[in-house]
């Protein structure tokens, strides 16, 4: 029977030590008992900005960007030639605001230009939420949980007490509760044009 090797005891140390180290290292590139790294957050300027241009340009449509982009950037888009962007119409120019997700550009002949948001139909198509002060009964029907008969309640309901303020106002409307108006919350906004004119209600 062969004897086996004799090792004092600073050599079995040095053994553990290295058999530890080649542990840990094997650890460390297998990534034993880490789970995956988390993605990175999404940034809102990582979500799509779509935007629609009208009228006096030569390639109107839909355009995408990766952030909220300047007129000129639009007016580039559509095809406007190389020149300054229009300039507000003069009767919008205090209700010019940020070209969102959603917002429609019209460029009028004499190089003016209004700021106003998609119909309804276009924003369904591209996943954004509906102007829940403007949507007609047969855009609303699109909305999860929301037929004909319930569709109508809520236009008429704004008909007869105005415009919403919130979203949350929703609640007063028959036929919905609060498990439907969560589900309806992220299908549906209230532009600051409409909330400022029900404020003067």
């Amino acid at each position: 029977m062969k004897n086996l090797p004799y090792f004092s005891r600073s050599q079995l140390g040095v053994i553990l030590l290295l058999g530890a180290g080649l542990l840990l290292l094997w650890a460390w590139r297998a990534n034993f008992g880490l789970g995956p790294s988390p993605p990175p957050p999404l940034g809102p300027d990582l979500n799509p900005v779509f935007v629609e241009v009208r009228g006096a340009v030569a390639a109107p449509g839909v355009y995408s960007f990766d952030h909220s982009p300047s007129l000129a950037e639009v007016w580039r888009q559509g095809g406007g030639p190389g020149m300054a962007p229009p300039a507000p119409d003069p009767d919008q120019t205090d209700k010019i605001g940020k070209i969102t997700s959603g917002s429609l550009v019209t460029i009028s002949p004499d190089r003016h230009y209004q700021l106003g948001r998609m119909a309804s139909a276009q924003l369904l198509t591209l996943g954004l939420p509906l102007e829940l002060n403007t949507a007609s009964a047969a855009d609303l029907e699109a909305l999860p949980g929301i037929g004909p008969a319930l569709a109508q309640t809520i236009v008429t309901y704004r008909t007869a007490h105005g415009p919403f303020r919130t979203i949350d106002d929703l609640l007063q409307v028959s036929g919905i509760g609060l498990k439907k108006l969560e589900n309806l919350r992220p299908h549906l906004i209230i532009s600051e044009s409409t909330d400022s004119a029900a404020a003067r209600h």
